[in-house]
């Protein structure tokens, strides 16, 4: 069995979803878990100094990249986490672009990965395999053109309360309230999640 192939089986062991894909000669392994309410990764907070606090990732996804990074470290190989939690910070990594290009899902109209099973409650995070190009396990491109899953669907369209999507593409996304808090104030942040609900694709 190859590297590549006993990064994967033991990354698809720890999580509900795991694929790689290659950029600027490292390895992206890029993995997924699904929120539910019983582990619940839409979980965030903010502190009295309005520091944003991503709790669902800290208590779910931190002690499983914490054991995928054993496992990869103890093969010899170099690897890191993508941002806090493997949730990258600012600009430093598109993970459903990175998803998409792994194999892991197509793009929704909504502008979220579609995965086949788990639809749009999949959560992602990201390891940097440093200095090595793994077995991709899709085809290493982004591709917005080849959806597989929509067809003529229109629902987390129809959904949106601010009538701001348009197929694959948030025309005003600062507006988006899945991207943006309710209430400044305090405490559990509650984002908008109708687009993504409403979702036909892996319904439980």
């Amino acid at each position: 069995m190859s590297t590549s192939e006993r990064i994967l089986n033991e990354a698809r062991r720890l999580f509900d979803a795991a694929g790689i894909t290659v950029l600027n000669g490292d390895s992206i392994l890029v993995v997924g878990l699904e929120t539910s309410p019983e582990r619940d990764l839409d979980d965030f907070i903010r502190d009295e100094k309005r520091t944003f606090i991503i709790r669902g990732f800290e208590l779910h996804f931190q002690p499983l990249l914490d054991s995928m990074t054993d496992h990869i470290r103890g093969r010899g190989l170099s690897v890191e986490m993508v941002g806090h939690c493997g949730y990258p910070q600012g600009n430093e990594l598109n993970l459903k672009r990175m998803a998409v290009a792994a194999g892991l899902g197509s793009w929704g109209k909504n502008a979220m990965l579609l995965h086949p099973h788990f639809g749009q409650r999949l959560r992602l995070a990201a390891l940097r395999i440093t200095g090595v190009a793994l077995d991709e396990t899709g085809s290493g491109l982004d591709e917005f053109e080849q959806p597989l899953y929509c067809g003529d669907c229109t629902a987390c369209i129809d959904a949106c309360p601010l009538n701001i999507l348009e197929p694959y593409y948030v025309c005003d996304l600062p507006a988006c309230l899945g991207s943006s808090a309710w209430s400044p104030d305090p405490g559990k942040v509650e984002c908008c999640d109708l687009c993504w609900k409403a979702c036909p694709v892996g319904s439980s």
